[in-house]
């Protein structure tokens, strides 16, 4: 062995291994360090893991391979195995037994982990087994073992390291059936779980036939004899959609080791739901028919003057026709096509002679025969509900749409999507010794089922084992196409997924951190079944965007507000409307009809750039945009449409100049809108103040949004605040509505500005701050509350993101955390665009201090307000204080943080002192006092010297005497070095 070999094994890419002349055995070694000297799961992990003590900190290095090279352990050996023996796996497991007891590999090994590696075989029920474990202080921190029979592939993990995912199991299971986990979590974080677990229920039932018709084909297991079911995976946002198969609770089924790391198993079981029944029984009389039929045309039946319920061409042959692939693929299928149908006969014959051997026998005996159906189960899984998919869509049981998502599960669960091109992957049983099919035959029946279905693939791949049927260019475009109707289906999945996983990442971070003391979750977004689905449904959302067309019809002044319709067009057939007024004050688009109509219009709004919610009046469903959700859709066709309305309703003198143009402003300009924490906030900048703030559309929204930000670490009342605000609806007496709108008119009060009147309703609106002036106009008009007009708040609350709220999302972005870098980056973006460049340099000094955090060092000159140096800061130190005490840490309302600046003038060194303490705060929130604490320093400043000084540390402006500093001012102390960790420590001490 050439131990250089192994090292560069080990550091080496995915793309370099071709190029390293190494034997099997320095392949091994370097499979086996890399797996030791990898991470858990990458590494911010990884430096998270290894502040919980050192324990962890050496788990985390012998788990697996994230970032760890070789591509992975077992691809390694399967890409070397060759035509080997299988006594050669023996061989090379001795070897690297040998290898790793030699005494300079393991100092290696110690050096870098600082454990003790143990690798031994043993033959388990005739099968050889590898075991790899990663011992520290005796205790077993991972042990692996491999089938060292088929090139060294890992079959599971356990030790310490697995705990993490065995708690995470408990918080999946306990979520899944609705129940409280043993864990005192905290009771709003674990009821938005179980709400968002009913929401993800709620979408997959939405799409509970498209779901079992893709998924029984590409990723189920069936055992047909016992009418039962089984889905697995290493993704838990895929393991939900398994309900539509069956209805059993999630559990964690093992933990093993992959190139991604370890990973769980999440699987449901289960006997079969009323879907997978009906999919099942109709299918199989579907394939009898098509067999029958098959039959019919061998022995010269002409199909064109049978029923019309039997016109179908049963040739699997023809569905290989002008779809590209080597000739020596399609020679193989060709063949498969040819003897399809004499495989699907001995597959019945084969079913039904067991299922009368079953009626016959008993006990042992006939769970033989139940067991033997089982095996049939690879077969009839994809034959069954494609036979079905075909019938049900001839008899109009299927839409074109319905299949459509069919198959877009079907390449979720078993392909690949890519930028402009999804695959599906077809498998086959070839390790069965005689297989009644192999997956030349099963791609073959796909084929056929896709052609009958008006889905045509642009290719089809040879692969290892496994074939992969091509979507891409006007063949993708048409599969597209006919999802679109139901791209509603794939948000309200994407949605209900994305916000279980929110919730599910705070409990599960919360449970790790109390178990094990380290900062670390279990993130579903990062799944790729997420991943795949978001790909996907933004792929339909492209689709939509690039080939909608915008009609605006004409102008209808016969209301109370004049308003236009907005008509959506594919392919020239409409798809979607909606009305949009102006109301005096702003535009306003809104639609009301069905639930389905409402769904699809929001679901378009949302692929053209914007943001819809549906909720329910009476028996109709609205969907509401307002000027910012108007302008939010950055779509050509729309905005023409838009501009042309405003335009129109100027030059006829129903909008004034200055509003007018503030309108075209912002139709220009875009949206003023930044997406954080699942929520979209709309920026302003008013009075040299910037304000980043949400409108949630009910408590549900607010509560949820309220949670995230917590989750991501935001602290309310210091980071974000939560108020309410809202306009107030006075609805006027029919026989008093007239003079009342005389009175208002008569008042001073400007319509449109200050009030708006709605003459079909006898509403008037105004905003909470004009209410009372409002009021009172009536009100001297001889008009009385109650008795004439009543006044009702339809008041709403707002999420408002403070300056120090932006800059912890600074640093968080500064930590490598993308989604706050991605927010501060389109918060400078949208400043930019709407307000110009001394809105960005509000930014900018709001943030600095967050930016520059740690990164000062001393000495600081000190400056006066003409500029001349009249001090140098030249040492920062501080202490912790307790009853009047310096002591080494605390923490809680007793504890205060001292900080002593020393300075120096014309050579003398002089101090200033600052104590920072927690105040306490009480407030009335409804029927509920709240308190809270904040940070506070009160301080004297005796000369213009300190003045100085302290303007320097903290870019406060104030003059001599008595002065108070609070949070923004600690911020900017922590830009000092010597400070930072102290001011951090302190804060985590906060009193609850």
């Amino acid at each position: 062995m050439v131990t250089e070999n192994v090292i560069r094994l080990a550091e080496a890419t995915q793309d370099d291994l071709r190029d390293i002349d190494a034997t099997r055995g320095e392949m091994a070694v370097a499979a086996l360090l890399s797996l030791v000297t990898g991470g858990l799961f990458g590494v911010s992990v990884e430096r998270a893991l290894a502040e919980g003590g050192k324990w962890i900190a050496g788990a985390l290095g012998v788990v697996s391979a994230v970032r760890s090279t070789p591509f992975s352990f077992y691809s390694v050996f399967s890409s070397t195995s060759g035509g080997e023996e299988p006594s050669e796996a023996r061989k090379l497991a001795f070897r690297i037994a040998t290898i790793l007891a030699d005494p300079a590999m393991r100092e290696i090994l110690a050096g870098r982990q600082g454990v003790e590696v143990r690798v031994g075989e043993r033959i388990e029920n005739g099968k050889r087994r590898v075991y790899a474990t990663f011992v520290e202080n005796g205790r077993e921190l991972l042990k692996a073992p491999w089938d060292a029979d088929r090139g060294l592939k890992p079959l599971s993990a356990e030790g310490e390291v697995v705990e993490l995912f065995k708690e995470v199991g408990k918080l999946a299971a306990a979520a899944s059936s609705g129940s409280k986990p043993l864990e005192e979590l905290d009771e709003d974080k674990w009821k938005r779980v179980v709400e968002t677990v009913g929401r993800v229920k709620e979408a997959v039932d939405s799409a509970v036939k498209a779901i079992t018709i893709g998924a029984l084909p590409t990723d189920a297991v069936l055992y047909p004899g016992y009418e039962y079911v089984l889905g697995d995976s290493s993704y838990l946002s895929q393991t939900f959609t398994y309900w539509a198969l069956a209805g059993g609770e999630i559990s964690l089924d093992r933990v093993y080791p992959s190139e991604e790391g370890l990973k769980p198993v999440w699987r449901v079981d289960g006997k079969y739901t009323e879907m997978v029944d009906k999919v099942l029984s109709e299918g199989r009389v579907a394939l009898e028919n098509l067999l029958a039929r098959n039959k019919q045309s061998e022995g010269g039946v002409d199909l064109k003057t049978t029923p019309a319920d039997v016109k179908i061409n049963v040739d699997l042959k023809a569905a290989l026709a002008d779809i590209k692939m080597n000739d020596e693929l399609r020679k193989a299928l060709e063949a498969a096509a040819g003897e399809f149908w004499s495989r699907v006969n001995g597959l019945f014959s084969r079913w039904k002679q067991l299922e009368e051997e079953a009626k016959e026998k008993k006990g042992e005996e006939r769970e033989k025969v139940i067991n033997e159906i089982d095996r049939l189960g690879k077969y009839i899984r994809v034959l069954l509900p494609l036979a079905h998919a075909v019938e049900a869509h001839r008899r109009g049981g299927l839409s074109r749409e319905e299949a459509a998502l069919a198959v877009i599960f079907a390449v979720l669960y078993d392909g690949t999507v890519l930028r402009d091109e999804i695959r599906l992957a077809v498998g086959g049983p070839e390790h069965e010794e005689k297989p009644l099919m192999t997956h030349d035959h099963l791609t073959a029946f796909w084929l056929w089922a896709l052609r009958e279905l008006g889905f045509k693939p642009n290719a089809v791949r040879k692969g290892s084992g496994v074939h992969t049927i091509a979507f891409k260019g006007d063949e993708l475009n048409e599969l597209l196409k006919a999802v679109t109707p139901v791209l509603p289906t794939l948000h309200k999945l994407r949605d209900a997924l994305a916000e279980f996983a929110d919730a599910f990442k705070a409990v599960s971070g919360e449970v790790v951190k109390k178990k094990f003391g380290i900062d670390w979750a279990y993130d579903v977004r990062n799944e790729s079944f997420s991943k795949k689905l978001n790909e996907i449904t933004t792929m339909a959302e492209d689709y939509v965007y690039r080939n909608i067309t915008v009609e605006r019809g004409p102008l209808d002044t016969s209301g109370d507000y004049p308003k236009t319709v907005i008509r959506l067009k594919l392919g020239g057939e409409e798809v979607a409307y909606i009305n949009m007024y102006w109301t005096g004050m702003a535009l306003q688009a809104t639609f009301g009809g069905s639930r389905e109509n409402a769904e699809r219009l929001a679901s378009i709004i949302r692929a053209l750039g914007g943001k819809a919610e549906i909720k329910q009046e009476g028996a109709r469903w609205v969907v509401d945009l307002y000027t910012d959700g108007i302008t939010a859709i950055r779509h050509d066709g729309w905005l023409k449409a838009v501009r042309s309305f405003v335009d129109e309703l100027y030059d006829r003198g129903r909008i004034g100049e200055e509003r007018y143009k503030k309108l075209v402003r912002d139709i220009e300009a875009g949206p003023n809108t930044v997406k954080f924490a699942g929520a979209e906030f709309s920026v302003y900048y008013k009075g040299s103040k910037i304000m980043v703030k949400y409108q949630p559309t009910s408590e549900t929204s607010k509560n949820a949004a309220v949670s995230t930000l917590r989750a991501k670490g935001l602290r309310e009342g210091e980071h974000f605040t939560v108020t309410k605000q809202g306009v107030y609806e006075i609805r006027v007496t029919g026989e008093s509505y007239a003079k009342a709108v005389e009175a208002l008119a008569q008042s001073g009060l400007k319509e449109g500005e200050q009030y708006a009147v709605d003459g079909r309703r006898h509403v008037i609106r105004v905003k909470a701050e004009h209410k009372d002036a409002v009021v009172n106009a009536l009100k001297a008009a001889g008009l009385g509350e109650g008795k004439h007009f009543a006044t009702r708040s339809s008041g709403h609350h707002v999420i408002h993101i403070t300056y120090d709220g932006l800059r912890e999302i600074q640093r968080m972005a500064l930590g490598g955390d993308m989604e706050a870098e991605r927010f501060i980056r389109e918060l400078e973006d949208v400043l930019r665009r709407r307000y110009g460049q001394n809105a960005v340099n509000k930014l900018i000094e709001v943030l600095t201090p967050a930016r520059e955090e740690g990164a000062v060092d001393l000495p600081l000159e000190v400056r006066d307000e003409k500029g001349n140096v009249v001090a140098r800061v030249v040492d920062l130190r501080y202490e912790f204080v307790k009853n009047n005490q310096p002591v080494d840490q605390c923490a809680g309302e007793d504890c205060r943080l001292r900080i002593i600046v020393e300075y120096e003038v014309e050579g003398e060194r002089r101090q200033l002192k600052m104590e920072w303490y927690w105040k306490k705060k009480r407030e009335k929130k409804g029927d509920a006092t709240v308190t809270y604490y904040y940070e506070i320093a009160v301080i004297y400043l005796k000369d213009v010297v300190e003045v100085a000084v302290l303007k320097a540390l903290t870019g406060k402006d104030v003059k001599k005497g008595n002065v108070q500093l609070y949070a923004s001012d600690l911020d900017a102390l922590r830009r000092f070095k010597p400070l930072k960790d102290a001011i951090d420590k302190w804060r985590k001490g906060k009193p609850k």
